[in-house]
This record gives C-alpha cells, structure tokens and sequence, in this order.
C-alpha cells in the first residue's frame, strides 16, 4: 500500500504535469486568470498604440491643415476694442496697441495724447484717432511689419508699420487727418 504522502505526492505530479484538469468537473481557475491577465494586457497595449497613432495623425494633419495654429496666427483676424484694465489686444491710442500681449507703437504715425493732452483740441482728436484705429483694425487682416533696423522704442514697444493690401494705416489716419507722418520727433498739436 502507499503511504498518504507518497499518494498525494503523485497527485501534485500528476496536476503540475499538465494543463488539463485530472478530473472532467475540476475547473482550472489558474489558468482561467492567466488568460484574462494577457487579455487585459493586450487591451491595453492596443488602446495605447491606437491613441499613439492616433496623436502622430492628429499632429500631422494639425501642422499640415491650413488652419492649423501655426499658420492660422499670420491670417487671423483680431477684435479690437479700447483698451481697458485688462490689456491683450486693443488700442491704447491712435499710435500704440496691444497685439496679443505685446505692446506696439506705430512706428510711421504720430496722433495726438490722450493720456496728457496739452489743450482740448489736441484730446478730442487723439480721442477720434484711437476710434478711427479701433474701426480700421476691425476690417480684417493686417500685418506688422518692422521698421528700419530699430524693433524697439524707449518704452519698450515694438516698433511696427501696420499694413493691409500694401498700404499703411497709418497712411489712412494721415490722409483722414488723424496723424501725422512720423518726423522723429513729436510737434505740438494745440
């Protein structure tokens, strides 16, 4: 007769040797969990190469659409308003405006003060310049192209000549009475 170790050591022989259950009603819950472990794990390695290929499709298209970020910057068009507390993008005056966080100064233009006007005169056209500028930046797409070899005045501002269809609006507001051409220096307006 076997012993009782000797019998269940046969036993434990006899499972590890195969994969199949000994008996038709034993249910093999090892290797039911070794399965679903590489199921959840190729899951997850698609989902993760599907958003991987998905992200390299997106940016590819992203750079390569037309209205992707980087080539919409240069076409898009800006609402201007006056400026407030909170300035981003609006105009200062006729000659100074904030183009997404960046102070500008037009370089080709001098208007009159609003901020320290010298008479009433000189207010109520710097008022009318600043509106004027508000009206012309709203009509679409311009561009602000430096000037000479200067990108910077005293203050700090971008020095720029705002251009639309190859003219200058500094050029209107000049023509509509508004500014004057930029001499170098300012002259009094009262």
């Amino acid at each position: 007769m076997f012993k009782e170790s000797e019998r269940t050591h046969g036993i434990e022989e006899q499972i590890m040797s195969t994969n199949e259950p000994s008996e038709p009603n034993v249910v093999d819950f090892r290797g039911g969990a070794v399965r679903q472990k590489r199921d959840k794990r190729r899951k997850l390695l698609l989902l993760v190469l599907g958003g991987l290929f998905a992200g390299i499709l997106g940016g590819v298209i992203g750079i390569n659409w037309p209205f992707g970020s980087a080539s919409a910057e240069a076409r898009t068009t800006h609402t201007f308003g006056v400026c407030g507390l909170v300035r981003n993008t609006c105009v200062v005056d006729g000659d100074t405006i904030w183009l997404e966080g960046v102070k500008i100064r037009v370089a080709d233009i001098d208007t009159p003060e609003i901020s320290q006007p010298r008479c009433d005169y000189e207010y109520e056209l710097g008022i009318k310049a600043r509106d004027r500028l508000v009206v012309l930046l709203n009509q679409g797409e311009f561009s602000a192209v430096p000037i000479g070899n200067r990108d910077e005045d005293q203050y700090g501002r971008k020095l720029r000549v705002l251009m639309r269809d190859g003219r200058s609006l500094g050029d209107q507001l000049v023509s509509e009475g508004l500014a004057r051409t930029w001499t170098g220096r300012r002259e009094p307006w009262c």
